[in-house]
């Protein structure tokens, strides 16, 4: 008689996250990529000064959800390309819409300046 296995079956297992980091979208141009921008604080060596520093990171974002400047949570994963070795978990903060610019003319006026 053979014994069956025991365990979870593959498309059931989770994920293991490992390193997870919080950063603001800077670039959403890519198809199913995003370029995160990561800041943190780091001491000097010898002066004990606290300096910020910040690393731009490729990210996977399968569903094209994350729009530039949204806060977001990304994990590391096996690498997907030669910059991209991390995977969108989760938006935390949605950007807000950006607002219309409106040129000095068109407050005085109160219509849009004519075309050039």
């Amino acid at each position: 008689m053979a014994e069956q296995k025991t365990g979870t079956p593959k498309a059931q297992r989770e994920r293991p996250l490992l390193r997870t980091v919080v950063g603001v979208v800077a670039s959403d141009k890519g198809d199913k990529t995003i370029k995160v921008v990561v800041n943190y604080q780091t001491k000097h060596p010898k002066y004990g000064k606290y300096l910020k520093r910040r690393t731009s990171l490729h990210a996977h974002d399968e569903k094209n959800d994350a729009k530039e400047g949204d806060k977001v949570e990304i994990a590391e994963c096996r690498p997907l390309s030669k910059t991209k070795h991390h995977r969108l978990v989760r938006i935390i903060e949605r950007a807000p819409e950006r607002a219309v610019q409106v040129s000095a003319e068109e407050v005085m006026t109160g219509k849009a300046p004519e075309a050039r």
